[in-house]
């Protein structure tokens, strides 16, 4: 008997007794072809759609182990369960990368703490990250924007401090541009040297530094 998808002449015991449980028509695909068309759906987002060869018919579970190999059915068979498990309101997998568990957890019964009967890793549903030990989820919030809000806040500090000097009369912060070290405060139009700091530079510059900015 011939394959419609190899082409090769094959004994029938080559052939699969029946693709899907609601075939109607003579089998024409050989097994490795067969297992070969189930290996490729299961690489794909279409694992659990996996069609006759010959028809539109839909393999069923126990098509699948029928005619699979023992490892494409435990992948599907994984896959299957994985799918059936998430459907499950309130399901969570453990997120521990060593841990394939996962259970029911009820955030307004069990509170925000998954703790996994598998392993024991605790994480935080509300954030899905370890658990953060000695505070709630508010505090949590609270910190984090806090000391973002201060880093920020540090970091702005640290280059006004590092780019600008402050005026020797009014102590607005200057900034320099390039060209002469002759600057004219933008807030009190005091003049200084940028480097002394006193009133008149030490050094006539005929290019004088009109051009200080104003760091608010």
């Amino acid at each position: 008997k011939d394959c419609i998808v190899c082409g090769d002449s094959l004994h029938m015991n080559r052939f699969p007794k029946h693709i899907t449980s609601t075939c109607n028509h003579s089998i024409n695909t050989c097994r490795n072809c067969l297992r070969t068309w189930i290996k490729t759906a299961l690489k794909s987002n279409g694992w659990d759609k996996i069609t006759c060869t010959e028809c539109t018919s839909l393999l069923q579970h126990h098509d699948i182990k029928i005619n699979a190999s023992p490892r494409q059915f435990e992948k599907y068979d994984t896959l299957s369960t994985r799918a059936a498990l998430a459907a499950i309101p309130n399901f969570h997998w453990c997120l521990s990368p060593t841990c394939p568990s996962g259970q029911e957890h009820e955030a307004h019964a069990d509170g925000p703490i998954f703790a996994c009967h598998g392993c024991g890793y605790r994480y935080c549903t509300q954030h899905s990250i370890p658990w953060h030990e000695g505070e709630t989820c508010q505090q949590f919030d609270y910190r984090v924007s806090s000391k973002k809000k201060r880093d920020e806040e540090q970091a702005s500090e640290d280059t006004i401090r590092n780019t600008t000097k402050p005026c020797p009369r009014c102590e607005a912060a200057i900034e320099k541009n390039n060209g002469c070290d002759h600057m004219t405060c933008w807030g009190c139009r005091h003049e200084f040297c940028w480097v002394s700091k006193n009133p008149v530079c030490p050094i006539f510059f005929a290019n004088e530094g009109e051009g200080a900015n104003a760091v608010q």
